[in-house]
């Protein structure tokens, strides 16, 4: 119902423009026209009649352009030729609305003209309106046209924005999925040693190892997870590899509860963990240290420098999956850090709702 009386008002407003436009143009032709008693408000029935009239032709050429541009859209729509559309309804609005005007004309003179003198001057008007009417058309034509192009932009400004935010889920999704072979071959080693030496050991290697996949199964989906399910997932996650290397690795979370509440990429202290364990000696004479720490706004994972000597060539696989990551959740970039003694890598808190 309200969408019908928007609609009604439409046409009411647009016939009324097309009708002072039609009036106004005369004028402007004619400066002497017996049309300028409409414009000083010079009441009469002629000038009653003249605004009847108007309004008449105002709105016959908006209902005719609708019409036009109804049956130009099924036959041949602006995606198949634009140039051929806006020619081909350029002139049939011109000769449909000069028809239409032409048997207004001889209507109202057979009615309300006797004398031929009066007829020839109408139809001197006539000519005049004829010409402003061709124009009308171009515009109305040009309208259509831009309105077209308009809403084809937005609609290609709309699929641009759709495939590229497909493209970026199908991207982080892929690095979510780029688990480390190394991990699980590692994991399953041990694992594997543990139920021969020591079966309960092996039992609780096993569920913290569960857990973790669990972790990381669950949240493959999430763009972004809590820093508080991040570490109690990292607890598991050191319980398994501090099996692996007893005391010769040392981590040490500090008490981070005030930024609990805010987000990182889910298992990218998993990642930086991995990362420092990969690249580095831990031994009981050389034990790697690591450390988990808030600042600001960031969560600092470091590590003292140690590189393994047969280390020539890395590929750096984890490091940019979560740069890759950060690039797309974020504008935020990790700080990278690589001193003489100490490798530091500080992760920007995210929202919990944070978006592509």
């Amino acid at each position: 119902m309200k969408s019908t009386n928007k609609s009604w008002v439409f046409k009411l407003l647009m016939s009324f423009i097309i009708s002072c436009g039609l009036v106004l143009s005369l004028i402007f032709i004619n400066p002497i026209s017996e049309l300028q008693s409409i414009i000083t408000l010079e009441f009469s029935m002629e000038a009653f009649l003249e605004i009847i009239w108007f309004l008449l032709i105002g709105w016959t050429i908006m209902e005719l352009s609708l019409l036009i541009y109804r049956v130009m859209e099924r036959f041949i729509p602006w995606e198949t030729s634009t140039r051929k559309r806006f020619i081909t309804q350029l002139i049939v609005q011109c000769i449909s609305i000069s028809s239409i005007l032409a048997v207004f004309i001889y209507c109202t003179n057979f009615i309300f003209y006797e004398d031929s003198e009066a007829f020839d001057d109408d139809l001197v008007g006539f000519r005049q309106l004829l010409f402003i009417i061709i124009i009308l058309s171009l515009v109305i034509t040009t309208i259509h046209s831009g309105n077209y192009l308009i809403r084809k932009w937005k609609d290609s400004i709309l699929e641009t924005s759709t495939l590229k935010q497909v493209v970026l889920e199908s991207q982080l999704q892929s690095l979510k999925l780029q688990l480390d072979p190394h991990f699980l071959f590692n994991n399953f080693s041990t694992l594997s040693s543990l139920i021969s030496e020591d079966p309960d050991k092996a039992q609780d290697f096993l569920e913290s190892l569960s857990q973790v996949h669990r972790y990381m199964l669950f949240n493959l989906d999430k763009n972004v997870v809590s820093l508080e399910s991040e570490l109690e997932f990292i607890a598991s996650y050191i319980y398994l590899i501090k099996i692996r290397f007893r005391n010769n690795l040392d981590i040490v979370i500090d008490d981070i509860a005030d930024s609990a509440h805010r987000g990182i990429p889910p298992i990218a202290l998993q990642i930086l963990i991995e990362n420092a364990v990969k690249h580095n000696i831990a031994s009981k004479s050389h034990p790697l240290k690591i450390h988990i720490s808030a600042e600001d706004d960031t969560i600092i994972v470091s590590n003292n420098l140690q590189k393994l000597p047969n280390l020539h060539y890395s590929s750096k696989i984890g490091l940019r999956n979560i740069i890759d990551r950060y690039a797309l959740l974020s504008d935020k970039k990790l700080l990278i850090l690589e001193t003489a003694e100490e490798f530091i890598v500080k992760l920007p808190l995210l929202d919990l709702n944070t978006k592509i």
